[in-house]
């Protein structure tokens, strides 16, 4: 012989039952705020070599670092005298993306230009 329920499922046997079964996890709403910090900065430096020409680094400054040509030309003539130069300052990520197109370029011109990515 099969026992039939006559009452809801989710209750239990006791009729005169006041609180909820189950109660809300309000408690995972309650948690400490995590206080968001800002990304450090990682600035990109341009080395000063006696074979690369101003020509190429005027070229990737415009066109990796969105230069304008002006900018360009004064910057690489600071490398050239300043012995190094900051090109940019980008999240790390970024800055690590821009040297490794940078050097790439450098690599298929045959130019030894030295690019580093340093802490801001």
């Amino acid at each position: 012989m099969t026992k039939t329920f006559t009452g809801p499922v989710s209750q239990q046997q006791d009729p005169n039952r006041v609180e909820p079964i189950r109660q809300p996890r309000l408690d995972l709403l309650e948690g400490d705020k995590v206080k968001v910090k800002r990304p450090s900065m990682w600035n990109i430096v341009f080395h000063n070599d006696d074979y690369t020409s101003m020509d190429f680094v005027v070229f990737v400054m415009t066109k990796v670092f969105h230069r304008s040509t002006e900018d360009a030309l004064a910057l690489t003539f600071a490398v050239h005298t300043q012995g190094k130069g900051i090109a940019g300052t980008y999240t790390f990520e970024v800055a690590e993306q821009k040297q490794c197109e940078v050097l790439l370029m450098a690599k298929i011109e045959e130019h030894p230009l030295r690019v580093e990515v340093e802490r801001a």
